[in-house]
């Protein structure tokens, strides 16, 4: 006996025939399948979203809580290191095959500095140093200032054409710190006085206190750096701001009257240095102070490195606020600063 379809069960089987044959053709139309390659895209996309943003002046920079301090960046072809228990200078220079005064140069470390578990450091690809590239310098001024070859830094910072935007950042290789070096004064000798001819008594005239007036620069810069803020309103000094930092030096011989670490009014970690005459400098925001409260320091001496203590802004906050002080009277840095 033959069984009857029903006409509601004939057009259901008619559509189930015509849905199996579409999804045939398109399958043969799709591409194939592969694991390793579903695998292996998510991971690319961790690296390349939560590892290293590349910025717009041309060094990377961590996003992690790194970016929300908003102090530290690991320059390209460099990395960011995080320093372990029991790790040291030495020790991480020589996994990296690196000479540890190079992490301490590229750092504002000093010799006697030793780094803790948590620190964040720099390392370079090669031993050398950082330089800033200065308004009208081309890369054989830099090559000559460090005594190597044009070609070497042109190779290692992978140079096209040889152009330079001021403020780039270029990797030395082999290069040493530029340090600041005082200026000795020149020893001069006085005429010998000659007594007057004649008899009675000699009158001299009255000595009198006398106090620094601007002249056109009487300060040398503090840092190899530029200006990112001047004197004005609710601000009283000048911001010089050096990519990574940089070190302080004094702008003139004096004594250290404040060398402080901590908040200190938002200044952070400040130092004050004495010239006499009722003049007084003011560096703040300082990574590391170099010299103590009553020590004497000649013009030009390395006194810090340039940090984001305190109270800071931008996106890296890194850099020097400096005041002057006249009789206690905050005047504008520029007026004598040497230009």
């Amino acid at each position: 006996m033959r069984t009857t379809r029903s006409p509601a069960h004939s057009w259901l089987s008619t559509r189930i025939r015509i849905f199996c044959i579409g999804a045939f053709v398109v399958s043969l139309f799709l591409p194939t399948y592969s694991p390793e390659t579903s695998i292996a895209a998510p991971e690319e996309l961790r690296e390349e979203t939560y590892g290293f943003l590349l910025a717009e002046d041309g060094f990377l920079m961590k996003t992690s809580a790194l970016t929300e301090q908003g102090a530290r960046s690991a320059y390209s072809q460099g990395i960011l290191h995080t320093v372990e228990p029991n790790e040291s200078i030495s020790s991480i220079a020589k996994r990296n095959f690196l000479k540890p005064e190079t992490i301490r140069y590229v750092n504002g470390l000093r010799e006697k500095d030793q780094v803790k578990p948590g620190q964040q450091l720099l390392i370079l690809p090669v031993d050398g140093v950082l330089h800033t590239v200065k308004r009208g310098q081309n890369l054989q001024m830099i090559a000559d200032l460090y005594g190597i070859d044009a070609s070497r830094i042109s190779a290692q910072n992978k140079i096209r054409g040889g152009y330079l935007l001021a403020g780039q950042e270029l990797i030395i290789p082999d290069g040493k710190p530029i340090v600041s070096v005082a200026a000795k004064p020149i020893p001069t000798q006085k005429p010998p006085i000659k007594a007057p001819v004649g008899s009675g008594p000699i009158s001299f005239p009255e000595l009198k206190n006398y106090s620094i007036q601007p002249s056109g620069g009487i300060f040398q810069i503090p840092c190899d750096c530029f200006y990112t803020q001047y004197f004005g309103r609710a601000h009283f000094g000048v911001d010089m701001q050096h990519r990574g930092g940089s070190p302080i030096f004094a702008t003139e011989a004096g004594t250290v009257i404040r060398a402080d670490y901590g908040w200190n009014g938002g200044y952070g970690n400040v130092i004050e240095i004495d010239h006499g005459n009722g003049l007084v400098t003011l560096y703040a925001h300082n990574k590391t102070i170099y010299v103590q409260k009553g020590e004497r320091v000649s013009r030009g001496q390395p006194i810090s490195f340039m940090g984001n203590t305190g109270r800071v802004h931008g996106p890296t906050g890194i850099h020097l606020h400096l005041e002057v002080h006249v009789n206690g009277v905050k005047k504008n840095p520029m007026m004598y600063l040497q230009q």
